[in-house]
């Protein structure tokens, strides 16, 4: 998850244009792929938008998938199941110190046969203002979420990881050089830029684009830091595996048979007879967060906790009441069984959950 400059948004939308301008393409469709309705909501100082995929001759479970996982990340909400708005859950002021959502806008990178690349730039206000980007990579052929690591091969991974922390490093002693502004100020994000989250990326074109703003704190965002780094395909080309290169559009493979491997990812199965889609997220080392929600009603439910040597153990938010519920059992990276445990009573149930 990546932070915006509060002080100067236009920067990045600016430096996309010229990406596009310059960054030659071969065209995998002529028109976008997938239908993309907005969704808005402007009232009481907030400024929100959202896409609902569709497409009429994709696969339909696929269209499905891309809307839950979005939805239920981005909204903790099924669109169908809002009182009023569907942004209802995320707005609501929780008297913590970030509060709720105030603003959220759409952006698309990519939308052909092979894949879906949006992201969002998002804020919200409570005691504090923070500001953040989010990004989200589908298979438009099966809607599983793609990971930079699904892309390349195990050595080649490395070496393009290599070569990302060299470029931005490089990018960013440019910037301070052009400042007048010593290494020594900024000696904490040069060595941070070692540890890149390469999940905060979005492909458009024949780039992979790298956002690194994540890495900055609150003050530092208001020197307006261009954060995004570019690797056109001729510089991680020889690095990609299957996946990647049918991603590129060089080969011919079907993109539905690729199946990423790494987490974030959207699960279905049951809660005892209930039907859930369950969405796991790593944090750091092997700790996870989530969310899950019934079918029937559509709203989400925050987890937290730990998978180790594959045994999964998390606990609800809890209630306004202080109730809560407990997952502990077998996690893999493909399923999830597990016993749901009602906290202060003796109520189990069992929980399944697979890929979808």
């Amino acid at each position: 998850m990546s932070t915006l400059s509060a002080l100067n948004p236009m920067w990045k939308i600016n430096l996309l244009l010229v990406f596009s301008l310059l960054t030659p393409h071969r065209a995998i469709c002529q028109s976008p792929y997938f239908h993309i309705e907005i969704i808005r909501y402007d009232a009481d100082g907030k400024e929100l938008r959202f896409p609902i995929i569709s497409n009429s001759t994709a696969n339909r479970l696929t269209v499905e998938k891309i809307n839950q996982n979005l939805q239920l990340s981005e909204l903790e909400l099924l669109n169908g199941f809002q009182a009023n708005t569907i942004f209802e859950k995320i707005m609501i002021n929780d008297s913590t110190i970030y509060g709720g959502k105030t603003d959220m806008t759409d952006s698309i990178y990519t939308n052909n046969n092979r894949m879906l690349s949006i992201g969002f730039d998002e804020a919200s206000s409570g005691m504090t203002t923070a500001y953040w980007t989010k990004y989200y990579n589908f298979n438009s052929g099966n809607g599983d979420l793609i990971h930079l690591s699904d892309l390349f091969t195990l050595n080649g991974y490395n070496f393009f990881l290599k070569h990302v922390i060299k470029k931005s490093i490089r990018k960013f002693r440019l910037q301070l050089k052009e400042n007048n502004e010593p290494d020594s100020t900024w000696s904490e994000i040069i060595s941070s830029l070692g540890r890149l989250d390469l999940d905060d990326f979005y492909i458009k074109g024949n780039s992979i684009i790298i956002d690194g703003d994540d890495l900055l704190s609150k003050p530092q965002k208001g020197y307006g830091l261009d954060m995004l780094v570019k690797f056109d395909l001729i510089e991680f080309k020889k690095y990609l595996n299957d996946y990647g290169k049918c991603v590129f559009n060089l080969n011919n493979d079907a993109i539905a048979k690729y199946r990423s491997k790494g987490l974030p990812q959207l699960f279905a199965g049951n809660l005892g007879d209930q039907p859930i889609l369950l969405i796991i997220r790593p944090i750091y080392a092997d700790s996870y967060d989530g969310i899950y929600c019934f079918q029937k009603g559509g709203k989400g439910i925050d987890l937290d906790g730990t998978i180790r040597n594959g045994v999964l153990n998390f606990d609800e938010s809890k209630d306004f009441n202080g109730n809560y519920a407990h997952i502990t059992g077998k996690f893999k990276h493909d399923s999830i069984i597990a016993i749901w445990t009602k906290a202060k009573t003796t109520k189990r149930i069992r929980l399944y959950a697979y890929r979808k």
